[in-house]
């Protein structure tokens, strides 16, 4: 047997007639359309809430989050550069061609990298000072390589 729908006019029809249901039915109806329409509102609220919630999750996972989770960028080592550049000089034969005008800067830069260790330095002061080292000795390094013989003036 099929069920017959109902509506509120034929719920009521068949109630006995009474005060209370006299009472219900003339402010029923208002009373559903108010509940109903203070439903969609909260639905709708509910929606823009997860859409902006979705939204600042999207701009954190696309701004905030890269940065956060990126590997820093590999620092140079200019100490075991500088170490390693040296161990290739002393591994070729050949003498130094540069004279006194390197043997002069490289002491410099071996004086000021012992006064920065005698007085604790922290490293941001010392890299700077192993770049220089290291920068010299690769100089030297390939002039040696290329066997060019410096010359003063």
């Amino acid at each position: 047997m099929a069920e017959q729908d109902l509506n509120l006019r034929d719920i009521l029809g068949r109630l006995p007639p009474s005060s209370e249901t006299a009472h219900l039915s003339v402010d029923l109806w208002p009373r559903i359309a108010a509940a109903h329409l203070a439903r969609q509102h909260r639905r709708r609220a509910q929606r823009w809430t997860a859409v902006a919630f979705a939204a600042a999750a999207a701009f954190a996972a696309v701004v905030v989050v890269p940065p956060w989770l990126a590997k820093p960028a590999a620092a140079i080592d200019w100490q075991a550069r500088a170490q390693a550049l040296e161990l290739q000089l002393n591994a070729l034969s050949a003498p130094s061609d540069a004279g006194d005008v390197v043997d002069t800067e490289l002491a410099r830069i071996d004086d000021a990298l012992q006064a920065a260790y005698d007085r604790g330095a922290a490293a941001n002061e010392l890299a700077p000072l192993w770049k220089q080292r290291s920068d010299l000795l690769s100089a030297l390094l390939s002039a040696r390589q290329q066997q060019v013989r410096l010359t003063r003036i």
